[in-house]
């Protein structure tokens, strides 16, 4: 499973562990492309669910602090609980085994990562400043690793002095949708259905049995892997055998979209495999696929035998995300 980091300062991070809660802003009621940003925001929060850890990234100090654990389902919530604004996109946290009192510093992060250990972490991301992200499995393990090297293991826990209430699931109710009420309105919309449909472990009978997912994948070409999924090793849980790379598009799926997935095959092939072509896949989602696109993918097939499969989504009336291979 996926481990979250949440970014905030030293005061909001207070509040959330005496509270128990986190939670994502909301966008300024009336601005420039309101709906789109609140959307973008819960596809953000849409990928943890109940179980998963949480840590902290507090600025100002540049320490990783942790370990958390999400606690039943994300939720809107505009209830007064910080200072500075409402972050209504929330989730309930509750105490681990891990009580750990020296934090990681982002010096020891980097190193690890311009070691090759980790790579997903990554503060600034092609969309802008990050408040949360999340990380592989694999990688919360070594950040682990680290906080036991300088943290002596105790079966101490922190404590949350005032536990936030129990609320409503409803999240997802605030995804926005077009006018006939079940296709989503934005690319992030379409990004939140989907990402709660991998947090309850769909489509395993289109993509195989997944052992991980990740969103918004930060890469050296200066943009984001939409979605990767992660194929585990049956006999060894620390293995991974091979990824899926994901292409999202709300609407068409044009040659654009098709060089950037390509781009994003060569990277991931050439950067994080070693060259093994075999440990790769990729697939697209849209609506709708222009011509030129289904023919490369066709020649490409028959000429190369490298396959990329081609998803168009509906949603059914009951709000049902379906995804059918064209």
């Amino acid at each position: 499973m996926p481990a979250h980091i949440f970014v905030l300062d030293e005061g909001n991070y207070a509040i959330c562990t005496h509270r128990g809660i986190v939670g994502l802003p909301e966008a300024v009621s009336g601005s420039k492309n309101e709906l789109a940003t609140n959307d973008a925001l819960l596809s953000r929060m849409a990928i943890v669910k109940e179980g998963d850890y949480i840590l902290f990234y507090v600025t100002g100090v540049k320490e990783l602090r942790g370990i958390w654990k999400a606690a039943g389902k994300p939720f809107y919530d505009d209830t007064p609980v910080w200072s500075d604004k409402t972050y209504p996109f929330r989730y309930r946290l509750e105490s681990t085994q891990y009580s750990f009192t020296k934090p990681l510093r982002l010096n020891d992060i980097f190193d690890l990562r311009n070691s090759g250990k980790i790579w997903t972490f990554a503060l600034n991301r092609a969309s802008g400043t990050n408040a949360m992200f999340s990380i592989s499995d694999s990688e919360f393990d070594i950040l682990l690793q680290e906080y036991l090297k300088i943290n002596p293991f105790t079966m101490s826990k922190n404590i949350i002095m005032e536990p936030y209430p129990v609320k409503p699931a409803n999240l997802f109710e605030k995804i926005h949708r077009m006018n006939d009420g079940y296709l989503p309105r934005y690319e992030a919309s379409l990004m939140a259905l989907l990402l709660g449909a991998f947090v309850k472990g769909e489509f395993q009978d289109i993509f195989g049995n997944y052992s991980d997912y990740l969103s918004y994948i930060p890469t050296n070409l200066g943009t984001e892997i939409d979605i990767l999924l992660f194929f585990g090793n049956p006999q060894n849980k620390q293995q991974t055998m091979s990824y899926d790379i994901i292409e999202v598009k709300l609407d068409r799926f044009d040659a654009k979209a098709l060089r950037q997935l390509i781009g994003y095959e060569s990277w991931f092939i050439h950067k994080k495999v070693q060259g093994d072509m075999n440990m790769v896949r990729v697939s697209a989602i849209a609506k709708r696929f222009d011509a030129d696109v289904v023919e490369y993918v066709q020649k490409r097939k028959q000429f190369e035998g490298k396959e990329i499969k081609l998803f168009q989504y509906d949603v059914a009336q009951n709000g049902e995300l379906m995804l059918r291979l064209v």
